[in-house]
C-alpha cells in the first residue's frame, strides 16, 4: 500500500487539473445518434492520451470510430487488461430543462453539470487520469489496452465486427468498464455479466390494400394472424413455447444464489417502483430477483395494425406489424433463438409471417469467484471503505466488459462504475461529482495494483 499511498496523494494534489481535463471532455459534444462533434471527440482523446504516454489512434469501423490505445510500461512478465469504455453521449434535448448549458459543464458546488459527466466521460478519464497518476509515482503496474467505443448510445452497431477483426490486438487476461454511478446508498457496484437481446419485426399481410370490415367473412385479417402466432409462442403461465428456446441456458451457481441473498431486494419497494401489485408467477423475495436476473423473457414490445383513433371506422386492415424483444441469460445465442422463431412460426403453419432480426446482442457472464472479480470487490473495500454490491448478471442488455471478454476467449470481465447515485441518466442536469471522480480515479489505479499481484484466471 505504500506505492498506492503516492499514487493517492498524487491524485489529491493534482485533482484541480484532473476535474480541468474533465471540463474539457466534456465541452466537446459527442452524439452518436447525428454524429454530431464524435469524431472531434475521438481526437481530442488521442491528443490528452498522447500526452500521457498512451499509444492511441483513431481506428475507423462500419459506423463511428473506436479510440484505440495502449500502454506497455510494465513489461511482459504483467497482466494485460483490456478496458472498455465509450465516449459518445445521449443527445441533450430539451436544451431548455438545463439549468446550465449542457456542453458548458459548470462547477456547482461538487457537481460538474453536463451531458457524459457520468455517462460515461467522467468514469472514461478516471482511467486517463489513473495512467497520469501511476506513471508520475510508482510507474505502471500492468499492461493496458484500451476501447473507447463511439456508438455505445446507439447500441454499438460496429463494435461486434471491430473486435472480430482486431482479434489479436486485443489479447488480455481481463477485461474492464467503468460506467454509470453507485447504486442508491451511495454504495459502489460491480456486475459481472448482463443480458443478451434479441429484437425481432414480425408482419402479416391480408389484403393488398386496405377493407371494408365486412369483407371479412372472405379475407383475412392479418392483425388476427399475428395474434394468434404470438399466442403460440408464450403461455399465459408466462412459459415460452418456442422449441429448444430454454436448452442453451446456465442455470446460477450456488455462489451466485448467495450473492442474490445477500443482496437486499425489497419486494416492497421494486413493486412500488415498478407500479404492480405483485410480481409475475407469484414469486417474491430472493425468487423474484432470481427471476429477473436469470430468466429469459418474450415480451411484445409494440403492435402496430388498423385504425385506433377518435370515433369508429369499421376497417379490415391489410397489413399488421409486431415488435418483439427476447431477453437472453448466458448461455442463449440470438442468433440461435432467431433460428427458433423461424421454425416456430413455419411448424405451427404460419409461414407467411415475415421475420427480420433487428438487432442481437449475446448474454454475457464471469464467475463471481474468478480472481479477477475478487481484486476489482477488494478494490472497492479499500477505496470507498464498504462493501462493494456484486451482481452475478444483470436484466439490462449492452456489448461492454463481460461482452468483451466472452469475445476474446472467455477471459474475466467485470463491470462497475464511479458517478455518484440518481445521476440523472439520459435526462437534463447530468452531473458528476468531483468528489466521485477523484475518488475514481483512485479506484482505477487500485483495481490496476491488485491485479498485478492477483493469480491468472
Amino acid at each position: 500500500m505504500a506505492d498506492l499511498q503516492n499514487v493517492y496523494s498524487y491524485i489529491d494534489e493534482h485533482k484541480d487539473s484532473m476535474i480541468a481535463d474533465l471540463q474539457r471532455v466534456v465541452r466537446q459534444p459527442s452524439i452518436s445518434s447525428t454524429g454530431t462533434g464524435v469524431r472531434e471527440c475521438a481526437a481530442l482523446l488521442v491528443e490528452m492520451m498522447t500526452e500521457i504516454g498512451i499509444d492511441a489512434q483513431v481506428m475507423e469501423t462500419a459506423g463511428l470510430p473506436v479510440v484505440f490505445g495502449q500502454i506497455n510500461d510494465a513489461g511482459p512478465d504483467k497482466p494485460t487488461l483490456v478496458i472498455y469504455n465509450h465516449y459518445d453521449v445521449q443527445p441533450a434535448d430539451p436544451e431548455s430543462d438545463w439549468e446550465s448549458p449542457p456542453f458548458e459543464a459548470r462547477i456547482v458546488g461538487d457537481r460538474m453539470i453536463g451531458r457524459g459527466t457520468t455517462d460515461a466521460k467522467g468514469n472514461l478519464m478516471a482511467h486517463l487520469k489513473a495512467v497520469e497518476a501511476l506513471r508520475a509515482t510508482s510507474g505502471m503496474p500492468i499492461n493496458v489496452k484500451f476501447i473507447f467505443d463511439g456508438e455505445e448510445e446507439s447500441s454499438s452497431p460496429s463494435l461486434p465486427g471491430f473486435v472480430e477483426s482486431h482479434l489479436d490486438l486485443l489479447k488480455a487476461d481481463a477485461a474492464l468498464s467503468f460506467d454509470g454511478g453507485f447504486d442508491a446508498g451511495d454504495i459502489p457496484r460491480i456486475n459481472l455479466g448482463s443480458s443478451g437481446l434479441l429484437f425481432i419485426e414480425m408482419s402479416a399481410r391480408g389484403g393488398t390494400h386496405d377493407l371494408h370490415s365486412a369483407r371479412a367473412r372472405l379475407v383475412p385479417n392479418p392483425a388476427w394472424k399475428l395474434v394468434w402466432a404470438l399466442a403460440s409462442m408464450k403461455a399465459p403461465d408466462g412459459k415460452i413455447l418456442i422449441d429448444g428456446f430454454y436448452d442453451a441456458i446456465r442455470p446460477p451457481t450456488d455462489l451466485e444464489r448467495g450473492l442474490l441473498e445477500k443482496a437486499n431486494w425489497n419486494d416492497e419497494a421494486q413493486m412500488r417502483d415498478l407500479g404492480v401489485d405483485a410480481f409475475l408467477g407469484g414469486v417474491t423475495g430472493v425468487d423474484a430477483l432470481q427471476q429477473l436476473l436469470f430468466t429469459p423473457t418474450c415480451n411484445i414490445a409494440g403492435f402496430a395494425s388498423g385504425y385506433v383513433g377518435e370515433g369508429h371506422k369499421t376497417l379490415l386492415p391489410s397489413t399488421a406489424t409486431v415488435n418483439v424483444d427476447f431477453r437472453l441469460v448466458a448461455d442463449q445465442d440470438p442468433t440461435d433463438i432467431l433460428a427458433k422463431v423461424r421454425a416456430h412460426l413455419d411448424k405451427h403453419g404460419f409461414t407467411d409471417i415475415e421475420v427480420r432480426g433487428e438487432s442481437g446482442i449475446e448474454p454475457s457472464r464471469t464467475a463471481a469467484d474468478s480472481p479477477f472479480a475478487q481484486v476489482v470487490v477488494e478494490a472497492a473495500r479499500q477505496v470507498y471503505q464498504q462493501e462493494p454490491t456484486l451482481r452475478p448478471t444483470g436484466d439490462a442488455s449492452g456489448r461492454q466488459a463481460v461482452w468483451l471478454a466472452g469475445k476474446l476467449g472467455g477471459i474475466p470481465g467485470a463491470g462497475t462504475a464511479v458517478g455518484p447515485p440518481d445521476w440523472h441518466g439520459h435526462a437534463a442536469n447530468e452531473f458528476m461529482t468531483l468528489g466521485h471522480f477523484i475518488n475514481g480515479v483512485k479506484y482505477a489505479a487500485t483495481i490496476w495494483a491488485l491485479f498485478a499481484e492477483a493469480p491468472r484466471s
